[in-house]
Parts: C-alpha cells; structure tokens; sequence
C-alpha cells in the first residue's frame, strides 16, 4: 500500500467530513448517542464550517492517503494567545487502522509544531476513547488535565494531554 501525506486542498472537505463520521461512529457511538454525534457534526462539519478553517493561517490540515483513496485526517490549531499547537483531530476510516497511517499523520503535526518553534504538541481524547488514549500514550503523550465535551446534548470528559517534540516513543 502507498501511503502519502499531504496538505489538504477544498476539494477534500468532503472527504474529511466522510472520514470524521465513519471514524466518530466506529470509536463514539458507545457512548454518544447517534442523534448526539449527528446533531455535533452538522453544526461544526458542514462545508460551510470547513472553509474558514481551511482558509485560516493558522489551521493546517493533513490528508492521508492509501492508495490514493484518503484513508485519514488530521489538523493542527495555532493558539496564539497560549503559544501552543493543538493536535485538533486526527481521525481514519477504521478500514486503514494500524497501517502506519496515523502515525505518520502525527509527525506531520509535529513538523508544523517545529515550524512554530515550539517544543511541545498539545492534543485532546475523550475519556471513553481509551483505544486512541492508549494510542497517544504510547507515543509519548502525557494527558495532564481533564475538560468537558459537550457533542450535542451529551456531555463527555475530554483529557487534554501532550507530547515533547523529539523524545523518543
């Protein structure tokens, strides 16, 4: 399998809002409600909310590919006013799991925290999600602090955590 990563381009917003559901449904919907995780991703994933994202200096996006086929997503938020990068998502199709792909998602939101001469990523897991909890984990991240998430009308504990650019995993 060929994998690539690369910046997102506007034609791939479908393909994120694509990858998001599949992956949200597969790893949320024990315990987010359907209607939650709906509700949740057409208030904040319609085109209309991508684009500005897309288009903000300080968003980036990654696509990763397989074969072509995008198989994952991943963006990274500049906080300026914290000084911080945050690993905002990084989500794929449950099909292209344990391939390599995530991973390497995450070294390209690494190289955009250099970028920024930072020395740090930030990111955020829901609680529940102890699969991609144990995934940061393994990587090197270090989940400090815990933060509400509300996706609709339910309401799920959001570990914030994260990982010194260069240790080793």
């Amino acid at each position: 399998m060929e994998i690539l990563i690369r910046p997102w381009r506007m034609e791939d917003l479908p393909a994120v809002r694509r990858i998001l559901w599949e992956s949200w449904m597969a790893a949320y919907s024990a315990f987010v409600p359907e209607e939650d995780l709906r509700a949740y991703h057409a208030a904040t994933y319609r085109i209309e909310s991508l684009t500005p994202l897309h288009e903000s200096p300080f968003a980036h996006g990654f696509i990763g590919e397989a074969d072509g086929e995008a198989a994952g997503f991943a963006r990274t938020q500049f906080n300026k006013s914290e000084n911080r990068l945050f690993l905002a998502s990084l989500y794929l199709l449950p099909d292209f799991q344990r391939k390599g792909i995530g991973g390497r998602l995450l070294r390209a939101a690494e190289e955009k925290a250099l970028a920024y001469n930072l020395g740090d990523l930030w990111v955020g897991v829901m609680g529940q999600n102890e699969a991609a909890r144990r995934w940061y984990e393994k990587r090197g991240f270090r989940f400090v602090r815990e933060e509400p998430f509300r996706m609709g009308g339910t309401t799920v504990p959001h570990l914030i955590g994260y990982r010194v650019i260069g240790e080793s995993n």
